[in-house]
C-alpha cells in the first residue's frame, strides 16, 4: 500500500480569518489548514488527494477546536486567527462545518470511487463538536467511527460522549495518556484504537 500523508500534527480542516487586519497569520496559514489557498499554496491540501486514491480517511478536529475558543490556550492557534463552528448548511471554509462541506463535497465530485471513511476525533474540548462530525457524516452519506465510545467502538481517552459514566473517562484518561500534564495519548493507546480503527477501514 502506498500511503500520501497530507496530515500533520496541529493540523485542521478550517481555515480561519484574522482576528483583526493587522493580525499576521502566514505561518499558520502556510501549514496547518487543510482547506488554505492562497499564492504560497495555490492548491488546498485535499484538492492534492491523488486521483487514484483507493482510500481515503479524515482524522481531524481536535485543533479546530482551539481556533474556535474551547481547546487550551495555545497561543499558537488562538492569538491572530479566529473560526466560527458555523452550522450544518455553511460552506465557508473559516467555520469548522462549513470546512467539513466544502472537503466532502469535493472529494465525492472528483474522487467519486475512493472508500472515504471519518474517524470522529476525542479531545474535542465540547461535545457539540463531536456531533457536529457525526452529522457531517451523516449528511454526505460516509461511514465513521467514534473514537468518544458508541455502541460500536471502545472509548479512548479524552472522550466528550455525555452517555458515559465519569469514572469510565477518569479510568481512561489516567491510563492513556502521556503523563499528567500532557493528555496526548502514549504509545500503548495508539496500540489499542489501531487494532479497531484497522477493522473501521476493512470495512470501507
Amino acid at each position: 500500500m502506498d500511503i500520501q500523508r497530507l496530515f500533520e500534527g496541529g493540523r485542521t480542516i478550517c481555515t480561519p480569518r484574522p482576528k483583526n487586519a493587522e493580525s499576521d497569520w502566514s505561518y499558520n496559514a502556510s501549514r496547518n489548514y487543510l482547506t488554505y489557498e492562497g499564492e504560497d499554496r495555490p492548491l488546498a491540501l485535499y484538492k492534492q488527494i491523488d486521483e487514484d486514491v483507493n482510500y481515503i480517511t479524515i482524522y481531524l478536529g481536535i485543533n479546530d477546536t482551539h481556533l474556535i475558543g474551547i481547546g487550551d490556550d495555545d497561543e499558537s492557534y488562538g492569538v491572530n486567527v479566529i473560526a466560527d463552528k458555523g452550522t450544518i448548511d455553511s460552506t465557508e471554509i473559516t467555520s469548522f462545518y462549513g470546512a467539513w462541506n466544502t472537503v466532502l463535497n469535493w472529494l465525492i465530485i472528483n474522487r467519486p470511487f475512493a472508500h472515504i471513511g471519518i474517524i470522529v476525533s476525542n479531545g474535542l474540548g465540547l461535545d457539540e463538536y463531536r456531533q457536529a462530525e457525526i452529522e457531517i457524516a451523516n449528511k454526505w452519506g460516509i461511514p465513521y467511527i467514534d473514537l468518544n465510545g458508541d455502541e460500536r467502538t471502545p472509548m479512548m481517552l479524552r472522550s466528550t460522549n455525555p452517555a458515559i459514566c465519569d469514572a469510565a473517562k477518569n479510568a481512561r484518561l489516567n491510563a492513556q495518556r502521556i503523563s499528567s500534564t500532557n493528555q496526548h495519548p502514549n504509545s500503548e493507546a495508539y496500540e489499542y484504537e489501531s487494532t479497531f480503527i484497522e477493522q473501521f477501514l476493512r470495512t470501507l
